[in-house]
């Protein structure tokens, strides 16, 4: 889930930029570019803790510009299946509901949904209803927190989805 790993990235520098704070511009640059950031191979990354190194800037020519590369470590949110998370849903429709865990978007298709839930497209804002009689029917409608298990991941090179499940024990609206 969450790991503090070192990092390496290359960074382009404006040549006006050059001169006494150089490596307080490079600084603010990384932070810029790589906080928020998702890349496939390490996940989302969270927050540069520190930077290790940078090399000498080599100039491209013709340009003027200057490349170099920085070494940091950082914490980043990378899921793997079988996690067990908590997710705030964002939209429900009869296929399902989309949820967020912090920036990862989740599908939970209906499949993943436990039988005794049905869609409830009467209802404002459309939900998926338990229909257990002796109780107070649970909701899952938008806004609400679920706990889910992550069963499938898709990694591009700069976003992450993920597929989850809340049929399994412990799982579903969290109260």
């Amino acid at each position: 889930m969450f790991f503090h790993i070192p990092i390496e990235r290359e960074l382009l520098l404006h040549p006006r930029l050059l001169g006494p704070h150089v490596t307080e511009h490079l600084k603010e640059k990384l932070l810029a570019t790589v906080e928020g950031s998702c890349s496939g191979r390490h996940g989302y990354i969270i927050s540069v803790t520190e930077i290790v190194s940078q090399t000498k800037g080599q100039i491209r020519e013709g340009t003027g510009i200057t490349s170099f590369t920085m070494k940091f470590n950082a914490i980043v949110f990378r899921p793997f299946k079988g996690e067990v998370l908590d997710a705030t849903v964002t939209k429900v429709n009869k296929m399902g509901f989309f949820a967020e865990v912090g920036p990862l978007p989740v599908f939970v298709s209906k499949h993943a949904i436990p039988a005794d839930m049905t869609f409830d497209q009467n209802s404002n804002p459309a939900s998926y209803v338990s229909q257990v009689t002796d109780e107070q029917p649970v909701r899952i409608k938008p806004e609400s927190e679920v706990r889910l298990r992550i069963v499938g991941t898709h990694f591009d090179a700069n976003e992450i989805r993920a597929i989850g499940t809340i049929r399994d024990d412990y799982l579903g609206v969290v109260q």
